[in-house]
């Protein structure tokens, strides 16, 4: 399957990965708030796991909408890379969020001293 879209997108694996890789931080950005955030759940192996699944989903409604186009000269290298964005986009508007909590957990402190001051009930980010 990645070599027809190699192929229907007239780019090489090399680039192919590229926009691969751009389009799951991309998706890392959309999730987070900050700059931990996103590098935490960048490296997360089960986000990155559930992240590749959702996208190949992207890719087989790719194939499916432009299957019946192969070697039609009507559509364009163009027209594939406009559908391929498409279908693709629609990653950001999922989000495996079980997963996404666990990461960006907070903790809870019962109070904290600051300069002798005893503050009560604290939440913290503990990333």
């Amino acid at each position: 399957m990645q070599d027809s879209i190699i192929q229907k997108l007239d780019i090489t694996p090399h680039q192919y990965e590229a926009l691969q890789m751009s389009n799951y931080m991309e998706w890392c950005e959309s999730v987070t708030i900050n700059d931990r955030e996103f590098q935490k759940v960048l490296a997360n192996a089960s986000v990155s796991k559930w992240y590749m699944i959702e996208y190949s989903k992207c890719e087989k409604e790719f194939q499916l909408l432009t299957k019946r186009y192969a070697g039609s000269s009507a559509v364009s290298t163009d027209d594939y890379k406009i559908c391929y964005a498409d279908c693709i986009d629609k990653m950001l508007s999922i989000r495996p969020t079980a997963l996404l909590q666990e990461i960006k957990k907070t903790h809870a402190i019962g109070s904290m001293s600051v300069q002798g001051v005893k503050i009560p009930s604290l939440t913290f980010n503990q990333n």
